[in-house]
């Protein structure tokens, strides 16, 4: 994109294309600079891997916290936590799981009109505990074909592109760490629609 739309600057005739070359040359160079944080950001959660310990803690009391925390600073959305505020217990790093939270909140964000909801909400389930943001929004295509948490890949509505998709291979690499599945699908929340982001972590005991 860049490349072709010097070439096409170099042959423009009037203002108004040379114009309109440049904004295209701009916008693709933003893109490729997204594409480079994205991968230094991915490598350096990796090896950060090495070094970090796995530790007993409350997740019920690190959602909760997390989600008060986002409110606080983000008052044009609607952001509330659905579950208990202590009590379920598991292993591994709070800080990373915070961090796996924030892109999901920042996702849900990006897609939620002002007014929306975004719910995060967590549960103790056979398979586990159940972590979950939903955000009322656009959908994702019923048939995308695409996993949205490989790089650089966001699917709503059908459009691919603008919103890359960094921050949810962040979140499955976090996941991966924890021995968690991670998905996200269509749903419905107090009678919206929107989009619902789950990771099913192991629960201690």
């Amino acid at each position: 994109m860049v490349r072709s739309s010097l070439e096409n600057l170099s042959h423009s005739e009037s203002e108004a294309e040379r114009a309109q070359y440049l904004r295209r040359a701009s916008d693709a160079t933003d893109r490729l600079r997204q594409i480079l944080n994205g991968m230094s950001e991915a490598a350096r959660l990796e090896q950060s891997f090495n070094h970090a310990d796995k530790e007993p803690f409350d997740l019920a009391e690190v959602a909760s916290q997390a989600t008060a925390a986002y409110q606080g600073v983000d008052p044009s959305h609607r952001i509330q936590y659905v579950g208990p505020e202590q009590g379920l217990a598991m292993t591994g790093s709070p800080e990373l799981i915070v961090q796996l939270l924030d892109k999901l909140v920042d996702n849900a964000r990006d897609f939620t009109p002002e007014g929306g909801l975004i719910q995060v909400a967590l549960a103790s389930q056979p398979d586990g505990l159940g972590l979950t943001v939903f955000n009322e929004g656009s959908a994702l295509p019923d048939n995308a074909g695409t996993d949205i948490f490989d790089p650089f890949i966001s699917l709503r509505d059908g459009r691919e592109g603008g919103h890359l998709g960094q921050g949810l291979l962040i979140v499955r690499l976090i996941a991966d760490f924890h021995g968690a599945n991670v998905d996200a699908a269509n749903a419905t929340e107090g009678g919206v629609d929107g989009v619902r982001f789950r990771v099913t972590l192991p629960q201690n005991g």
